[in-house]
């Protein structure tokens, strides 16, 4: 009996390819999918697997910019009947095991053992480990692995979305991912040499300037003692590139030419040869982050600012990836920057701008001008150069080039601006804590906001560095670090490094301490000021004015994360003016967000920090009075919406409000609905916590039947 239900389950088991085709196996039967919009929606919901598709994106991708009125029921319609055709026993759709509903879309559920592109992924990032520890071997085995998964060198052919940005992006992975295999083959592997060519030669079908890719399939042809036929290739890339472009090879391909020549007969054939670094030509980019996870939809985003096929000029660009402390902003530039750097011939140049530097102040753009120069091996007496003269070395030495130049940390947007280039061909990567919408005005920059992961990017993130066997032996625990941490990278990366150095230890234990308000930094705090949470979050809340630095104290304060503007002057006794101001620093710093409009949000680490730093520095007089403010604030404008929505049931005669107090004010009984509805949660809780004020009976006996009138006279 075991062995036929064990049996029926593999047979039930479905598999999917995206990597070309796209395509579903149950077993060996092919399933029809249906019409091409609902191909079309299955390859996004694999794209986007294991995380959800939202409804919208799956409107905006499938319709582009003008979806028909029924656009939403009709992805529900394609979502139904692609769950009866992939469980066809399906009897209600609350016990589907294979295509299930999310907050806000749809997730199918799949693994590396059902998805060809989760499996490419997972392969390529063991592949890239084993680089980085000295196992290449290994490392060339589990690339070409991966790369024997694709089919073709596109993502999802057949349907009407395999040319969107969302696809098209992907198929960077696959030659990035051939570049990678090429140099581990060609190191450690000559056994592979043959079928790593052959891909090579597929991935320059569908990217003939790429240089990186053609200097590779040269040095695997010599490799494989073929000279004369890889000094032809040289010469028919170095005829195309002149013919279409009208420009002549870069320094990778001349390298290679010049090792071609330099070749020895007495060479083994197996042996690749030595790669150069030629003067001039700086490689500067951190090493990657071995356990890099997630962030697929903003690499998408990224890699979309790469220049088109076929373009020899592509303009400067810059992109800004911006966010609060410990979100993981160098990580992603340094791994987008490792990403495409062979689409930059003359060099990766990292400048550490110290905006929020530990022990240092910012970096004068002068000296960083000076690091750029010096890496690019151009001579200059700075000591007798005006700033003008340094700047116009700095245009000269940039013209020219196609550089990759990642300005790590930026104070502000006038410390970055000196340096980006001013001729085309180079990207620049600036990473702040601030957010740099003057360099959209003023630079075109591409403003990139890093949010903290989703659940599903945290879990990925403990599966690299705990391993899945312990993230999933105690799944539930995992999730709840994830949810503790906000998603914050940092802080889950300070998690699972307590874990790993006490495996004795379950992930439960770790979760508990994390639950304690009073513990959770302790937890995510250490010694090394460039991981402790602590000093990371300190070094934003140094750069704040005196007016927003006291919000951003009384913050922590308040019950939820979500707060409106009058709730917060209420909490800081201050004008709605000044607040706005202040409200705008904090968002400036990363340190507020406002996910909806009129609705600002602090993560729930920033305030504990907060609830801290008021405790140390805030009298108990200030914090006695910002609570009774904050108290008074909801009691009056949950008093002013009674009055709005049940005019008839007679409100509750309150004395004029305390000094500094600003009731929510409403337009109507629409907006006092509203405002009811967005903190039915906050309002309760409050009624439990007013007792530890002075006049708490008072505020509980009049908050009470205020909020009682209040949902009475609204329909959740």
């Amino acid at each position: 009996m075991r062995n036929g239900e064990a049996s029926r389950e593999m047979d039930a088991t479905v598999r999917y390819s995206i990597l070309g085709t796209v395509r579903a196996m149950r077993g060996d039967t092919e399933i029809d999918l249906g019409p091409p919009k609902r191909l079309a929606l299955l390859s996004l919901l694999l794209l986007r697997a294991p995380g959800p598709l939202t409804l919208s994106e799956a409107v905006d991708i499938l319709w582009g910019e003008e979806p028909p009125a029924s656009a939403v029921n009709v992805v529900h319609r394609h979502v139904g009947a692609l769950r009866r055709t992939l469980e066809p026993e399906l009897r209600s759709r609350t016990h589907a095991e294979h295509l299930v509903r999310a907050a806000d879309g749809y997730r199918l559920l799949v693994d590396t053992s059902t998805s060809d592109l989760l499996r490419f992924r997972d392969l390529r990032a063991q592949a890239q480990l084993a680089v980085r520890g000295g196992a290449p071997v290994q490392a060339a085995e589990d690339f070409v692995e991966a790369l024997r998964l694709w089919r073709g060198p596109v993502v999802a052919a057949g349907t009407s979305v395999a040319r969107h940005p969302v696809f098209t992006s992907v198929g960077h992975e696959f030659v990035a991912t051939v570049k990678e295999a090429a140099d581990a083959v060609l190191t450690a592997a000559p056994a592979l040499t043959e079928e790593v060519l052959a891909m090579l030669r597929r991935a320059v079908e569908g990217h003939p300037f790429d240089e990186a890719l053609h200097s590779r399939v040269i040095a695997a042809l010599a490799a494989t003692g073929r000279p004369a036929e890889a000094l032809q290739q040289f010469e028919t890339i170095r005829g195309t590139l002149a013919e279409e472009l009208g420009v002549e090879p870069g320094p990778e391909l001349r390298a290679a030419q010049q090792h071609l020549l330099q070749r020895r007969v007495s060479r083994a054939p197996d042996t690749p040869p030595p790669r150069p670094t030629e003067a001039g030509r700086p490689a500067q980019l951190p090493a990657d982050c071995a356990s890099f996870a997630g962030r697929r939809q903003t690499l998408s985003q990224c890699l979309e600012l790469l220049p088109l096929k076929g373009e020899s000029r592509p303009p400067t660009m810059t992109t800004a990836i911006c966010g609060m402390a410990g979100v993981g902003k160098t990580t992603l530039a340094v791994h987008w920057g490792h990403m495409v750097a062979d689409h930059f011939p003359d060099g990766q140049i990292h400048v550490d701008l110290q905006g929020h530097h530990a022990s240092q102040p910012p970096l004068d753009p002068a000296e960083a001008i000076a690091e750029v120069l010096g890496a690019l091996g151009v001579k200059h007496d700075r000591s007798h150069s005006s700033a003008a003269a340094l700047a116009a070395a700095y245009r000269s030495a940039l013209d020219g080039r196609r550089l990759l130049l990642v300005l790590d940390d930026a104070e502000d947007s006038e410390q970055v601006r000196p340096l980006l280039p001013a001729a085309p061909g180079s990207l620049a990567i600036v990473t702040s804590r601030r957010r740099l919408e003057g360099l959209a005005v003023t630079d075109n920059a591409r403003i990139i906001t890093l949010d903290p992961m989703t659940r599903e990017e945290g879990l990925e993130l403990l599966d690299r560095r705990l391993g899945t066997d312990r993230t999933r032996a105690e799944h539930a625990a995992a999730e709840e670090i994830v949810e503790l941490c906000g998603g914050l990278p940092l802080a889950l990366a300070v998690a699972g490094t307590r874990a790993l150095v006490q495996p004795q230890f379950p992930l439960a234990s770790l979760a508990a301490r994390l639950q304690d308000t009073d513990d959770c930094l302790d937890v995510l705090s250490g010694r090394d000021a460039r991981t402790d949470i602590r000093s990371s979050f300190h070094r934003s809340y140094e750069a704040l004015g005196s007016g927003a630095a006291r919000l951003f104290r009384l913050l922590g304060l308040h019950p939820t994360r979500d707060i409106t503007l009058p709730a917060a002057a209420s909490l800081a006794g201050t004008d709605l003016r000044g607040t706005r101001q202040d409200v705008a620093e904090l968002m400036d710093h990363h340190l507020l967000v406002e996910l909806t409009a009129g609705r600002y949000t602090c993560h729930e680490l920033l305030r504990a920090y907060a609830r801290e730093l008021s405790s140390l520095l805030d009298s108990p007089t200030v914090r006695s009075e910002a609570l009774a403010r904050m108290f008074e604030h909801y009691l009056y404008s949950a008093s002013a919406a009674t009055a709005l929505l049940a005019p008839h049931c007679g409100g509750v005669i309150l004395p004029p409000p305390r000094p500094g107090v600003r009731p929510q004010e409403f337009g109507g009984r629409a907006d006092a609905a509203e405002w009811i509805v967005a903190e039915q949660y906050l309002l309760p809780e409050l009624v439990r916590a007013v007792g530890h004020d002075p006049r708490g009976e008072t505020f509980r006996r009049q908050l009470t039947s205020a909020l009682e009138m209040c949902l009475h006279s609204t329909d959740f």
